[in-house]
């Protein structure tokens, strides 16, 4: 207790072991006696926790090949840095003058040596701070590991470019001309097959070429400037979409197997326009009239907005 409520000595039987304890201590003991309670011994062979990683590196470091540098020392302090230096490394008049009037640059010390008589009446230095803080640079921007430098060329860095006759082969002559459009050709596109060629232009004109001969097989005309052209991925149908405006015509080509053009016209024949005529605010579909239907046109899709692309799997709108 901090304040006890009485100045009384404790009674003695507070000194005096329990029986519970001695209890315990007796059993321990007998435990011992008997062979029961073993103590544990103490190992010697205690192995280490920390090893060295690198003890079984066989490369021996050499002078040469050590990477450390150490940290530069200052120098030494001289003669001229004592507060009772000799005669001789005192300045004269003409020497401090030229030395006040010297750049701070090209003096060959940053300081004049002066002569006191005891070491209590030397003044500060004025210049501590600035050293101590240069000095603090130095050690925190001195180099600390040696690396070697890299000797390359500029020259060795540029990609050497190779001949243009080492890189054939590539056209070098004019094989094939295709001529018959009066203007600008805003498109061309290759069937599947890689025989025929489309191409559309601001005439408003479509033109189908053989892409070996250069030879014009048909031209249809147009009701605007041919947009865009595209061939059927699918080499049994000779199908072509042909944007002119906002409209997107689906043309038999009926070039090549007759086979293939009479199967496209059949798959095109087996589209029924519905009953109930049902209005659309993106695209609508019509069959093309006896002259368009002479030309190869067989639909006519009319879509309400720009396009941008066309592909026989969507319409991007």
């Amino acid at each position: 207790m901090i304040h006890p409520v009485t100045r009384r000595p404790e009674h003695k039987r507070s000194f005096i072991p329990s029986l519970v304890e001695k209890q315990k201590v007796s059993r321990l003991v007998h435990a011992i006696k008997m062979g029961w309670l073993k103590q544990k011994k103490k190992t010697t062979d205690d192995k280490n926790p920390f090893y060295d990683m690198w003890q079984n590196e066989t490369v021996e470091l050499t002078k040469k090949s050590k990477a450390h540098i150490a940290a530069p020392q200052e120098k030494l302090p001289g003669h001229n840095e004592s507060y009772n230096p000799p005669p001789e490394y005192l300045p004269t008049e003409e020497e401090a003058l030229a030395w006040n009037e010297a750049h701070p640059e090209d003096r060959q010390t940053d300081f004049l040596p002066k002569k006191f008589d005891c070491l209590r009446r030397v003044p500060g230095y004025e210049n501590y701070m600035k050293e101590r803080f240069e000095r603090c640079l130095d050690l925190y921007l001195c180099p600390r590991q040696r690396r070697m430098r890299v000797q390359v060329d500029a020259e060795d860095l540029l990609p050497k470019l190779p001949k243009p006759r080492d890189l054939q082969p590539f056209p070098t002559v004019q094989a094939v001309v295709y001529l018959g459009h009066e203007s600008y050709v805003r498109t061309i596109s290759v069937d599947p097959s890689g025989q025929w060629l489309a191409s559309g232009s601001d005439d408003k004109t479509l033109r189908l070429w053989e892409v070996c001969t250069g030879r014009c097989m048909q031209v249809i005309q147009m009701a605007g400037v041919v947009e865009s052209v595209a061939w059927c991925p699918n080499p049994s149908i000779s199908l072509l979409l042909v944007a002119v405006g906002r409209d997107v015509h689906l043309i038999n080509a009926n070039l090549g197997d007759k086979l293939i053009s009479s199967s496209t016209d059949k798959l095109l024949e087996s589209y029924v326009k519905p009953e109930e005529h049902k209005t659309s605010s993106l695209v609508e579909w019509t069959v093309a009239n006896d002259d368009e239907h002479n030309n190869g046109i067989r639909i006519i899709l009319k879509v309400f907005k720009v396009m941008l692309l066309i592909s026989h799997c969507k319409l991007w709108l």
